[in-house]
């Protein structure tokens, strides 16, 4: 984009002259765009993951799955979680694992 005609087109009218703080001025607006729009996306696919995770319940409900029926599979799930965070903490130690779990668990 180097043309202040193709970036007149995202912001307004170009400059009679070629200005460097036209130019910031619409790479701002890009810069900022491109971060609400990734801030929607995020939060739209946080939304869904809850929405889904939510419709799980009712849905094995209503397909007869109970908890006494479920609970072998809990148990394993747990089993098998707390096989793997001891891995990680043998493989790589606490320091690293805590902040890859506090990467993961941040808003950001």
């Amino acid at each position: 984009m180097s043309d202040d005609l193709e970036l007149a087109a995202l912001l307004g009218e170009a400059p009679a002259a070629p200005d460097p703080v036209f130019r910031y001025d619409v790479f701002t607006n890009m810069a900022e765009r491109a971060r609400r729009r990734h801030a929607r996306m995020r939060a739209w696919r946080i939304v869904m993951g809850f929405t889904l995770i939510g419709a799980c319940f009712p849905a094995g409900q209503w397909a007869g799955l109970t908890l006494s029926n479920f609970q072998p599979m809990l148990a394993v799930t747990a089993v098998l979680t707390a096989a793997g965070v001891v891995a990680l903490l043998t493989i790589r130690g606490p320091g690293v694992v805590l902040a890859y779990s506090r990467a993961i668990l941040s808003a950001r």
